[in-house]
């Protein structure tokens, strides 16, 4: 088990974790917000599905109406057990990342498995809405078992549950989940989360494809800084 001194607190600005599942949980409960006033002014559920949800889900045949749902599909939930379960499971993995150190991870692999299921959905004009963070978790649970295979969590029970055991239960949980929804939708989620074994293995031969987004956020965090 690697050691954790490095690790970032939880209140800490640069913790990669808590800002993923805070801004899923923030989007979620906006999104609950929004859904019980319609109900409560007394407006129909239609209208929320026209005016809210198709701005915000991935839809191949609405995406030139709302293009950024490239990016904001796997940032939104529309039911609670699958924002517990995905939040769940972003909170295991994520939080072994950080264990061994590698927290600056998190959020290229979350974006980059988004954007390559996004990119694939399009591509494959799947019908029904695209939405949820579960292709970005699978990427984050399949790059923590080429970068933390070992890392072991309950080890006070036996010798503890391995990183890579975990990994391997959760891909065949989310395996069995994909049996209940349409080809291409299952095809972009599990192309969306082997990218984070491709992001994995590129960083153990030391190319960081999350380089550029650190860069960025460095050069903007600098920008932003009162001078002295």
């Amino acid at each position: 088990m690697s050691d954790s001194s490095n690790k970032p607190l939880w209140g800490a600005d640069n913790n990669a974790l808590v800002a993923l599942l805070a801004v899923n949980l923030v989007v979620a409960v906006a999104f609950v917000f929004m859904k019980v006033t319609y109900y409560l002014e007394g407006f129909p559920a239609m209208d929320f599905q026209k005016e809210i949800y198709q701005y915000v889900i991935l839809l191949p045949a609405k995406l030139d109406q709302a293009p950024w749902t490239f990016v904001t599909f796997n940032w939104t939930h529309d039911n609670f057990w699958a924002l517990f379960t995905n939040m769940f499971w972003l909170f295991i993995f994520g939080n072994i990342l950080q264990n061994v150190q590698a927290n600056r991870h998190l959020f290229p692999i979350y974006l980059y498995s988004g954007i390559i299921a996004a990119t694939s959905y399009v591509l494959h004009k799947g019908h029904e809405p695209l939405i949820g963070a579960q292709t970005s978790v699978l990427a984050i649970a399949m790059a923590t078992i080429v970068i933390a295979p070992k890392y072991t969590i309950l080890s006070n029970i036996a010798k503890g549950i391995p990183a890579w055991l975990l990994g391997i239960l959760y891909a065949i949980i989310t395996a069995l989940s994909l049996t209940t929804i349409s080809i291409e939708e299952s095809f972009s989620i599990v192309l969306g989360g082997l990218s984070g074994l491709l992001y994995a293995f590129l960083l153990k031969k030391e190319i960081d494809l999350g380089a550029w987004m650190h860069r960025l956020l460095s050069s903007i965090n600098n920008s932003l800084t009162p001078k002295s």
